[in-house]
């Protein structure tokens, strides 16, 4: 990319010209479309500059969902009950205080990951699989 400006990026297959990057929120719609269009049943949506969720309810096949090293501080009360078959949670690094009661009556959830997180305690319903 020999005169391109740094930084610059240039679209694959186009003409040779700079097209500006996306920006955090439509990256991360891109990455929910992506899904919806595949029917697969992961999100990685780590080190997006998230700081609450909401686009991703309407993926309730989802299994997986990574959202290690973003700006999240509370989990909606509901996200367990409009995700049904999540089993695997990634939330390290993020800010999440407390979790949704919720979580101890979820079928499916077999990995949840907190680590780096300012939560000081877990809601009772953890207990019975601990």
């Amino acid at each position: 990319m020999e005169g391109d400006a740094p930084g610059a990026v240039r679209e694959r297959g186009g003409s040779g010209g700079a097209s500006p990057p996306a920006s955090p929120a439509e990256d991360v719609r891109g990455r929910i479309d992506g899904v919806l269009s595949s029917a697969s049943p992961i999100l990685d949506l780590s080190k997006s500059g998230l700081r609450h969720l909401e686009e991703i309810f309407k993926i309730p096949m989802l299994k997986q969902l990574h959202l290690q090293g973003n700006a999240l501080r509370a989990l909606p009360a509901d996200l367990f009950q409009l995700l049904p078959n999540l089993t695997w949670l990634d939330l390290r690094h993020n800010r999440v205080t407390a979790l949704p009661p919720g979580i101890g009556s979820h079928r499916y959830l077999k990995t949840l990951l907190l680590e780096r997180n300012p939560i000081k305690t877990l809601p009772v319903e953890l207990g019975e699989y601990l």
